[in-house]
């Protein structure tokens, strides 16, 4: 059989992952219908970024010269995603600063963002979930952190002539009760392409 010299292909135009997408929080499924619903976060400019960091280690055997097949250890996994925000609200601000608190001021018409200067786990925020559209499908691409906390704290630019653009840099986190440190602290839904095989079912459903 002939290879190729192109990687284009009569899918390839149903294949791409266009715009910057929406952001979410405490995005939930509808039970049944698989229909998404959450917070949006609000307008960004200059597109969101995911990231999955993974660290690993290969077990030295003696009499092998590279890198073996089966040899290779996953020490460690961080999923982030970093959110360009342009839309500022008091509570995408206290999500950006982690252990921030929103509380009624006691001058009238205003809220009050401040640190308590530790981090409770009722800091955390259920899920943080990128939506972003797939050329070839009608059903979204869906990126979706768990227990997720602001990693880098918060700066504020501002300008002449501009508006304050504020990058967020969350993080997913385990939640040992709940699954373990087995299962990844981040989902990502890919819709299915139509006469494509089903995935796989998890081991233990």
């Amino acid at each position: 059989m002939a290879v190729k010299t192109s990687g284009y292909t009569n899918k390839t135009a149903e294949r791409y992952l266009m715009d910057a997408g929406a952001v979410y929080k405490n995005l939930v499924f509808e039970e049944g219908t698989g229909v998404a619903s959450g917070e949006l976060l609000g307008a960004t400019n200059g597109g969101n970024e995911f990231v999955v960091e993974q660290e690993t280690r290969e077990v030295e055997v003696d009499g092998v010269k590279g890198r073996a097949k089966g040899n290779t250890i996953l020490v460690r996994e961080d999923a982030n995603l970093t959110v360009n925000l342009k839309e500022l609200t008091a509570d995408n601000i206290t999500l950006a600063i982690a252990g921030a608190t929103k509380t009624q001021s006691d001058i009238t018409g205003y809220d009050e963002i401040k640190g308590k200067g530790r981090i409770d786990l009722t800091d955390y925020t259920d899920s943080v979930a990128l939506v972003a559209r797939l050329t070839g499908s009608n059903k979204p691409i869906i990126i979706l952190l768990k227990n997720v906390l602001s990693m880098e704290g918060f700066t504020l630019p501002t300008e002449d002539e501009g508006e304050a653009t504020v990058a967020l840099n969350l993080g997913a986190h385990f939640d040992i009760d709940e699954a373990g440190a087995e299962e990844s602290a981040f989902v990502i839904y890919w819709p299915q392409e139509p006469g494509a095989a089903p995935a796989a079912e998890p081991e233990g459903e």
